[in-house]
């Protein structure tokens, strides 16, 4: 979560992803991706990408790639996402 908040508050962040489950600090980030302007996508469960990813579960990812971000957008829109 901090290194996801730093990258957002250094204008970092391209894109934040936050699971649907995510808890107690969810306005926090959305509060400040709003404030900057940076895209946020809602999609997934914090167990699935403990499972696919491994590591510890987490809610919320800051993506600090352009180019990352817009594949991600295309597959998204491709797949039914918004």
């Amino acid at each position: 979560m901090t290194n996801c908040l730093n990258a957002i508050r250094n204008n970092k962040a391209k894109l934040v992803i936050i699971t649907e489950d995510a808890g107690k600090t969810r306005k926090k980030v959305v509060r400040e991706c709003q404030s900057l302007d940076i895209p946020i996508v809602e999609f997934g469960k914090k167990d699935q990408y403990f499972r696919s990813l491994g590591g510890n579960p987490a809610c919320y990812w800051a993506i600090l790639s352009q180019e990352i971000v817009e594949d991600l957008m295309r597959e998204l829109k491709q797949y039914g996402g918004d």
